[in-house]
């Protein structure tokens, strides 16, 4: 699913690069856990995953796509057709519900509009699917987001990354407000949909109590040779 070679990135106001990692290979259909203090680069790298940071030095494939080679408008395109993306704060859109949010995924993407017709299934009613399966009730669907607590917001954020079945799921610090037990039950509910297409998830956090969950842990301070 990724595979990362000599991989240098440094922010033009700092001295010294950001990463500097040799290799780092993830396989699909795994869960991942990625953790690091702060500050030692998982934004920078997620960023660079994402397709939204240029690439300066190394080779960085996604489902054996060179991202270097892709413009920004193709950079786009892949990142909409292939990653779905937890954001800490979630990023969803106050004036649509949750239904809307959640099929906002699909908006910018043929491909994943296409997995769900040759599926014989449409982009509301999946989103529906999705939300009643993480937990959501009728009732919530068409509410205001801001009526909604920060644990059906983050659920709402999870629909949105899985409409469409893109193969890789970012999740960047997505349990981050949530107490032990809730983000216990949010990864569970996350491995089940992952489960669902064989989904690789490369979860980030700072919180090593969650490591146990996945089927590989890995430092970003052990790969990362700054």
């Amino acid at each position: 699913m990724i595979t990362i070679t000599d991989l240098i990135h440094t922010w033009p106001t700092q001295p010294q690069p950001t990463l500097n990692i040799q290799a780092l290979h993830i396989n699909k259909g795994e869960r991942v856990f990625l953790h690091g203090p702060s500050g030692c680069g998982k934004s920078t790298l997620l960023g660079l995953l994402a397709g939204i940071n240029m690439l300066q030095s190394g080779q960085i494939k996604i489902l054996n796509t060179d991202l270097s080679t892709l413009n920004n408008a193709h950079r786009d395109r892949f990142r909409a057709d292939h990653i779905g993306t937890i954001f800490q704060s979630f990023n969803l859109l106050p004036y649509l519900n949750p239904l809307e949010n959640v099929i906002l995924g699909c908006e910018f993407s043929k491909l994943r509009r296409k997995r769900l017709t040759d599926k014989k299934t449409d982009v509301t009613t999946e989103a529906t699917r999705l939300l009643k399966a993480l937990g959501l009730k009728d009732i919530v669907l068409t509410q205001h987001v801001s009526k909604l607590s920060i644990g059906q917001q983050q659920r709402v954020a999870a629909a949105r990354a899985f409409i469409g079945e893109p193969e890789l799921i970012i999740a960047d610090e997505p349990t981050s407000s949530l107490d032990a037990d809730n983000r216990h039950t949010f990864i569970e509910t996350l491995f089940n949909q992952a489960k669902d297409y064989q989904a690789t998830v490369l979860f980030v956090s700072h919180d090593n109590s969650l490591a146990s969950l996945f089927d590989r842990q890995i430092s970003l301070s052990d790969i990362n040779g700054v």
